[in-house]
């Protein structure tokens, strides 16, 4: 589990007995806690600028938004940095993002029902996608892209308006997992039927959120119990709480090591080369992104490895 920025810069500060550790990183003046907080910032820029799509599947996040017959271009999310190859799909929806899902639902996602692959062409430009030729009718889209918000942090106020259902994150925020953008009269829910325009078959219209703000949350975070906090993504660190998206965070805590003891003048040289050679390995070993999987049942499908016997098919 990643821990706070706060905690990875006590580590940083001492490792090689480079500083004393900071007992507080933001509103206080102290040269150490003033370096570390700009060196976290400026680590994490650096592995954002050095890396494709792999090696951030923990800087990835699901954009879903609707199109809208005659309107051919649609803002980015606030977060965006960069696309995914490959994982634009249209007339479905990502399980387990807008809450429970019907048999219905899951039976169309394992039999390839759920979504089919973008027959459109799109191009990005001056903060929007465009799209070619103008839709002529309401779809759903998912497309996976790269994040430029490596911080995470559990809600606070002021980041979800909850006077919305569902609960609409305040930009420049964004939830950790998804971003949905949806036209005030668009209505997916299906709340009252007949007037939702996915309110049949494959069982959209069963994910309806609650009616108050605890239940609503649930459905964000479905593993949540009590009180429940889900994350979202922030452009900077800018508490001693918030955490990086990394969950090895060794890799944030040796370059600000490194950044540490060059703004002291110390000699950094070792440091750096351990810095660069932990980078390399995990932009190489995390495989990043999402990629189509299939599960079904025993036949033989294109690019599939039988598991579990054959029972079950992964692509």
């Amino acid at each position: 589990m990643a821990r706070t920025i706060l905690e990875i810069a006590q580590e940083a500060a001492k490792r090689d007995a480079t500083a004393p550790a900071p007992v507080a990183l933001f509103s206080t003046g102290n040269k150490i806690a003033t370096i570390l907080a700009t060196a976290a910032q400026d680590t994490m820029r650096e592995y954002l600028q050095k890396i494709d799509w792999q090696g951030a599947s923990e800087l990835t996040s699901t954009w879903v938004f609707a199109l809208i017959p005659g309107r051919y271009a649609y803002p980015l999310p606030p977060d965006y940095l960069r696309m995914i190859p490959n994982t634009e799909n249209r007339g479905g929806w990502p399980l387990g993002l807008i809450g429970p899902a019907s048999p219905q639902s899951w039976a169309a996602w394992i039999y390839g029902g759920a979504s089919a692959p973008v027959q459109m062409g799109w191009r990005i430009r001056n903060g929007a996608i465009w799209f070619d030729p103008t839709p002529a009718s309401n779809e759903l889209i998912a497309i996976e892209y790269v994040s430029r918000y490596p911080v995470v942090s559990e809600i606070r106020v002021g980041d979800y308006d909850d006077t919305q259902r569902p609960p609409v994150c305040i930009a420049p925020f964004v939830p950790r997992d998804g971003y949905l953008t949806l036209p005030e009269d668009f209505d997916i829910t299906g709340e009252t039927e007949g007037q939702g325009v996915y309110d049949g078959p494959p069982g959209y219209d069963v994910a309806v959120y609650g009616k108050d703000t605890w239940e609503v949350l649930k459905r964000i975070s479905r593993h949540s119990g009590i009180a429940p906090l889900p994350q979202v993504r922030r452009p900077y660190f800018e508490a001693d709480t918030d955490k990086p998206a990394f969950d090895d965070d060794h890799l944030l805590s040796l370059g600000m090591t490194y950044r540490l003891r060059r703004s002291l003048g110390k000699d950094y040289a070792e440091i750096a080369a351990e810095y660069e050679a932990e980078m390399e390995i995990k932009a190489a070993t995390d495989a990043g992104g999402a990629r189509a999987f299939r599960i079904g049942g025993n036949g033989d499908f294109c690019d599939t490895a039988p598991l579990g016997g054959g029972r079950w098919l992964i692509s």
